[in-house]
């Protein structure tokens, strides 16, 4: 018959001689010296008291994010609380790549639900937690002043929310299943640029200014920026080249390499093929699939490689040999410079308020456009252009030249239903075949 295993207790060190804390952690023997001689044993039991109160709470957190299978309470949603799940669900999520967006949305859900089981989660409780979370300012360092949420960013919430009862249900099989009440969801109406638009965009980039328009043949009259032409930076063109031919994510082309990575995307040019990640990289709800490199970004790859080997540089986009995590306030500036207040296609003003381009504080995400509200901008103005206006430019560019949308679907890394959904309304060139049946 084993033994019991004896609790967390002093012992006497003999070779130090100082008290000791002796235990079981983890199923093996732990022992750490403390130290405290014979005459301070009290301080020695002090130190004991912390010891056992902190294996306590690590047992509590354990049990939290695995709680056990053979309790039934755990398959009963009026005795699970959001509290339970949202642990639960947190635990599963560290170290992915959501972990951090995970975190603040469980710490906005923790705030107004902790208290609630699955079973008050109803509509109306969504609907409440909604209306609170779009009357909460916020704020982050550097900002003038302080801003509401819009509802995208409450339907992410409680989409992290319904994710996380999956979860739970999944594991502990609840007898039912709250279903999680939802904002609508936003109407897509990306903006896109024009190739004449981006040549403009790239122009800026470099550290031109457009400052006129040639009267006779309309094209812009442009003037370098003093101070920027005599340290040349091709972070930004570079992220421009990238992102407008590929249609990638701003972080994966800011992440990509030259040479084979595990979890980085990388070139290859020997099957001319762009890898958006590699082949280790974590499970991600954003699809990143391959793509093959476009005809006219190859040769500015291959000029990029032979220059970037020979300096020992591993990266493809990057500022002097170093990485960036986002480009945001460079490529404002340079949308300000090019001129790309007003639409080119219809001749729509983005903005209409030029000062406020400078004033307005960046977000802290290139992914996806914030509504208009967040870019300081008019209710009825689609704002500066961000990054992900490179991702929206191919896709609308693709269709407007024909180009299936399944295989645009393909190129991108976008369900049909996508496409369709978000850019299909921008051009019906792809349906050119059916409209002559």
């Amino acid at each position: 018959m084993a033994r019991p295993k004896q609790p967390a207790r002093l012992v006497w060190d003999d070779v130090r001689g100082v008290w000791a804390i002796a235990d079981h952690v983890d199923g093996r023997r732990y022992k750490r010296r403390t130290r405290h001689g014979r005459e301070a044993r009290g301080a020695a039991q002090e130190e004991l008291a912390l010891h056992i109160a902190e294996q306590a709470r690590l047992e509590r957190e354990r049990l939290a994010a695995a709680p056990s299978h053979d309790d039934p309470a755990n398959s009963n949603p009026r005795l699970v609380t959001v509290a339970a799940v949202l642990t639960f669900y947190g635990a599963r999520m560290a170290g992915t790549r959501n972990a951090q967006n995970t975190g603040q949305h469980m710490s906005h859900l923790l705030r107004h639900l902790k208290g609630l089981t699955l079973a008050q989660v109803r509509g109306d409780v969504c609907r409440a937690y909604a209306k609170a979370r779009l009357a909460e300012p916020y704020s982050r360092p550097g900002w003038k002043r302080e801003k509401l949420p819009v509802p995208s960013t409450i339907r992410r919430e409680l989409v992290t929310l319904s994710a996380a009862i999956s979860a739970w249900h999944a594991e502990y099989n609840l007898t039912s299943v709250p279903k999680i009440v939802k904002p609508a969801e936003a109407k897509g109406h990306p903006d896109w640029l024009t190739e004449r638009e981006f040549e403009r965009l790239l122009k800026a980039a470099e550290g031109y200014r457009w400052v006129a328009s040639d009267l006779a043949t309309r094209e812009p009259v442009w003037e370098p920026i003093e101070g920027l032409r005599t340290e040349p930076n091709e972070l930004l063109p570079r992220f421009l080249l990238v992102g407008f031919y590929s249609g990638t994510r701003s972080a994966a082309v800011l992440n990509l390499r030259w040479r084979r990575h595990r979890t980085a995307g990388f070139i290859d040019f020997t099957t001319t093929t762009l890898f958006r990640e590699g082949p280790e990289a974590e499970e991600s709800r954003k699809r990143q699939p391959p793509c093959r490199i476009h005809d006219r970004l190859l040769p500015h790859l291959q000029a990029w490689r032979d220059a970037d080997l020979k300096a020992g540089i591993s990266r493809v986009v990057h500022r002097n040999g170093a990485g960036a995590k986002r480009v945001s306030k460079g490529f404002r500036l340079a949308a300000i410079r090019a001129c790309l207040d007003r639409r080119d296609i219809d001749g729509i003003y983005r903005v209409t308020d030029l000062a406020a381009g400078l004033e307005t504080e960046l977000p802290e995400e290139d992914e996806g456009y914030l509504p208009d509200e967040e870019e300081g901008g008019e209710a009825d103005e689609l704002g500066w252009p961000s990054p992900h206006i490179l991702r929206h430019t191919r896709a609308t560019l693709m269709l407007r030249a024909g180009i299936p949308p399944v295989e645009v679907g393909e190129y991108l890394g976008m369900s049909l239903a996508m496409v369709l959904k978000v850019y299909g309304h921008t051009s019906s060139a792809y349906q050119k075949a059916a409209a002559a049946a």
